[in-house]
């Protein structure tokens, strides 16, 4: 009888792992793969631009609706468990509402301002005169002397004797 084990497979020393790297009974290891965070991301750099651009209009309504958007959608998805990031979207889509209302609240001020310094009815003259280029400048000078009385201010300087 030979002293040394037969040839083949050697069982693991007390200690190591099996072959395979796992003990009896241990569950696999699993590693979840990680989400995306693109749309929340959108979201979220959308929702500051809005918020920093609100009062050029083009920038609070256009920066904050299509922050509004990618964080819903970005929302969606993390709900489901198919994308990653939900503060960054949830946050995105606050600073997106916020633009947009910013957006909406310059637009009403300066329509009305619009509208009670005379602009209105400027346009108004200033199509009925089509093409008459003294129909025109009479409009003008109507309404610069409209915002003169009514601010107190001297929109083109008087003329030095």
């Amino acid at each position: 009888m030979s002293q040394y084990p037969p040839p083949g497979q050697y069982p693991p020393p007390p200690g190591y792992p099996p072959p395979g790297g796992q003990y009896p009974g241990q569950p696999a290891y699993w590693q979840e793969s990680p989400k995306g965070k693109g749309l929340a991301i959108t979201a979220l750099v959308l929702g500051i631009l809005a918020v920093l651009s609100f009062w050029t209009l083009v920038g609070g309504y256009l920066f904050g609706a299509f922050a509004l958007i990618f964080g819903l959608v970005a929302l969606a998805k993390t709900r489901s468990g198919r994308a990653g990031g939900a503060g960054m979207a949830i946050t995105g889509v606050i600073l997106g509402v916020l633009g947009l209302i910013g957006a909406i609240v310059v637009t009403i001020i300066g329509y009305s301002f619009f509208v009670d310094s005379g602009g209105k009815d400027f346009f108004d003259c200033v199509n009925r005169a089509g093409s008459d280029q003294s129909k025109i400048e009479q409009c003008e000078r109507d309404w610069n002397q409209r915002l003169e009385d009514k601010f107190s201010i001297t929109l083109t300087p008087a003329p030095t004797p």
